[in-house]
């Protein structure tokens, strides 16, 4: 019994010899560092009937350029003017947060209780595009999250587009665009509906297309049908990255909340 104590002894000394060794000689431990990282977003009211509105980021105010109106998207201006691409009037949608896992909601001015909230992953170096939608008259406001997956064209005679239909009582909708608004014309985007349908219609208009530049004439239709809904002209500049969507009601038509489009320019953030 005494030998196989000593034994043991001798080897536990000997393994704590070995692991003292190696700590000296082969281990060399890593420091990590911690790094920021972020994540851009913007805001849009596209919910006929409601009230300027201001953005809570886990329960702190944003500090945002204007309240948001309807109509209105998040701004702010862009004051690298370093960057060979921006100039001090520049702006830009995006809010810049950290990265992981936060609470948007939407108040209004003097209340506490949440209109729209929100909670979401926001991934490191992640764009995502956020719009107050339905309107005041069916009930609780609502909100839908997109992320905005584009790379600017480098190409100066690209653009990249996507369409949207936030409308809450319009049907499907086919955009048509017309280069240089001339007779020739093709389907741009097909059957897009009010994105609250199902998660599908989300994930059908989140997705930007590349488009020449140019000027254009874009004629939106019932889908499926020449009932037309919209149109207008729209000159989309090269290396641009632009969302078109629809806003209102197709069932009024006079006043600010008839069925009409809103235009957002997309400009990265740089860290």
């Amino acid at each position: 019994m005494g030998e196989t104590r000593i034994i043991f002894g001798m080897l536990v000394f000997a393994g704590l010899f070995l692991v003292s060794a190696c700590k000296k000689e082969g281990f060399t431990p890593k420091i990590f560092t911690n790094v920021a990282t972020h994540s851009e977003v913007s805001v849009t009211n596209a919910a006929p009937g409601s009230a300027g509105m201001f953005v809570l980021l886990d329960n702190q105010q944003v500090s945002l350029a204007d309240s948001l109106y309807y109509g209105f998207t998040s701004f702010n201006l862009i004051s690298d003017s370093s960057h060979p691409n921006f100039t001090i009037t520049d702006t830009t949608p995006y809010v810049t947060i950290s990265a992981g896992y936060h609470q948007l909601g939407l108040v209004q001015a003097g209340s506490s209780s949440y209109l729209v909230n929100l909670s979401n992953y926001f991934g490191s170096g992640s764009k995502y595009s956020v719009f107050v939608i339905d309107t005041l008259q069916h009930g609780q406001l609502k909100s839908v999250l997109y992320e905005d997956k584009y790379n600017t064209p480098d190409d100066s005679s690209k653009s990249q587009i996507r369409f949207l239909n936030l409308s809450p009582d319009a049907p499907s909708m086919d955009v048509w665009a017309y280069p240089n608004a001339g007779l020739d014309g093709y389907k741009l985007f097909a059957n897009q509906s009010f994105p609250l349908y199902s998660y599908g219609n989300i994930l059908n208009s989140q997705a930007f297309t590349t488009i020449k530049a140019g000027p254009y004439y874009f004629i939106a239709t019932e889908a499926g049908t020449n009932n037309v809904l919209l149109e207008g002209g729209l000159i989309l500049p090269g290396k641009s990255v632009i969302t078109i969507y629809a806003k209102g009601l197709l069932s009024v038509t006079t006043g600010d909340r008839k069925l009409d489009v809103g235009i957002i320019r997309y400009i990265p953030k740089t860290f």
